[in-house]
């Protein structure tokens, strides 16, 4: 080995990018020794067998609790360090990686998936302004068309009011004067329902109508606000339902892996009483998250992330568990 490494080298020498070795650090600071602080910062020869051994760690699935375990029995770590290593969350039982998934790939996909919900608020917003102006454009027409019914009512009550009565023809003594039969009252108009008729008259009198429709452009499926609002939980090894302190809402679980995507496609799908989030990587890469609405042993209302497909192949309980807590670490 080398007797200094900068990021970039010990990079090169784990197989991994300067980004994972950055996360060595903070996660195990006293374990890598710095020589110089400069630009570059360089490290000692020891580093590089340290970086090794925590990538090895990481790959056989080991939480860093454990990983720092390992690392206590086989190198020295700084005093002056022990202090700043940042607390890891409680410890979760070992991932048993999906095929082709690597802690590498988890630190891309996270680095890759900043923009993923930004423009799911706008679209929130734009949908929410477009139904209040077709509420007004409706409730207008209503009015319009109550009018116009109205309208024409009174019009043909005036015409048969002002239409002269035929006078009525003598008759021989011998016969019964007769009397013009009463001439029917005319049957009121119906009153045209707001929803979508309109009489329109031609200059030659004729009547044309038409049926007005509200046209609703076709939209992708979306929760509701309260499914969104609801906290979201997952189970545990024992079955437990684990959640976020604070009792975190799916939306802002959402949020969350929206501030680490970087040119994410996402979009939401039904399947029965399953709402399914589908993010789709620049690469072609894919993850279905499963959440499903249900209620805790104390009647608490709660939406349960159930699975996680990436690519179509449904990960293990305990990849679906690490997944959760690297989302909740982020927030």
């Amino acid at each position: 080995m080398a007797d200094t490494y900068t990021h970039k080298d010990l990079a090169g020498l784990c197989g991994v990018s300067e980004t994972t070795i950055k996360s060595y650090r903070r996660k195990f600071p006293g374990f890598i020794p710095v020589l110089t602080r400069g630009k570059p910062i360089r490290f000692k020869a020891e580093a590089g067998e340290v970086c090794l051994k925590i990538r090895d760690c990481f790959a056989k699935g080991m939480s860093v609790n454990e990983t720092h375990k390992v690392l206590k029995e086989h190198f020295k770590e700084e005093p002056s360090a022990r202090t700043r290593r940042p607390h890891s969350a409680a410890p979760v039982a070992p991932v048993e990686s999906a095929p082709g998934i690597s802690s590498e790939y988890m630190e891309k996909f996270f680095t890759t998936a900043g923009q993923m919900m930004q423009g799911m608020a706008g679209l929130a917003t734009a949908q929410a302004k477009s139904e209040q102006r077709l509420r007004k454009v409706e409730s207008a027409l209503e009015k319009l068309l109550e009018i116009e019914a109205e309208n024409k009512a009174l019009f043909a009550r005036l015409l048969d009011q002002a239409a002269p009565q035929p006078a009525a023809a003598p008759e021989p003594e011998s016969e019964p004067e007769s009397r013009p039969e009463p001439r029917p009252e005319p049957s009121p108009e119906p009153r045209l329902r707001a929803r979508k008729i309109v009489n329109v008259r031609g200059p030659e009198g004729d009547v044309a109508s038409y049926a007005l429709e509200r046209e609703t452009p076709p939209a992708g499926e979306h929760p509701s606000e309260a499914f969104l609002n609801t906290p979201i939980v997952i189970h545990n090894d024992q079955g437990e339902f684990l959640g976020v302190p604070g009792r975190l809402p799916l939306a802002g679980f959402i949020k969350a892996l929206a501030r680490e995507a970087d040119e994410t496609a996402s979009r939401w799908t039904r399947q029965d009483d399953t709402w399914i989030f589908t993010m789709t990587a620049p690469g072609g890469d894919t993850h279905d998250l499963h959440f499903i609405s249900t209620t805790t042993p104390r009647g608490n209302l709660v939406v349960l992330l159930e699975r996680l497909d990436v690519n179509d192949t449904r990960t293990s309980p305990q990849f679906l568990q690490e997944f959760f807590r690297q989302v909740k670490d982020k927030i």
